[in-house]
């Protein structure tokens, strides 16, 4: 459902981003390039981390599942916990692009409002 229209954005403190997977926001923009492409390999590299940890999950847990064996439903809790990191990288990248006003960051932040 669609809003009236007006976009808020709030600004948050650095110190509330939680520092996860080892990434930091960044406060100036880098003057190398090769600083900014590390960064966004560090994202991929924790993304495709965190990626790999829930399939693991999720593949050990279908090969346990057996006739008469109860359900582990701590297992959806630890998949859930990933995704919840994930969530919150997902949203600290966007935060700190957000902040560095990097083109091409604002129409896809609006489209993710909207939805």
């Amino acid at each position: 459902m669609a809003t009236n229209g007006k976009f808020e954005i709030k600004q948050i403190d650095d110190a509330s981003i939680p520092e996860v997977v080892g990434i930091k926001p960044q406060t100036a923009q880098p003057s190398n390039p090769t600083v900014t492409q590390t960064v966004q390999e560090k994202f991929k590299a924790a993304i495709a981390e965190l990626d790999v940890e829930r399939t693991a999950l999720v593949k050990n847990t279908i090969e346990n599942l057996k006739p008469g064996r109860p359900f582990d439903q701590a297992v959806i809790r630890e998949i859930n916990k990933i995704e919840t990191r994930k969530n919150r990288l997902l949203v600290s990248r966007f935060a700190a692009m957000l902040k560095k006003n990097e083109p091409g960051i604002m129409p896809i932040v609006h489209q993710i409002i909207d939805i």
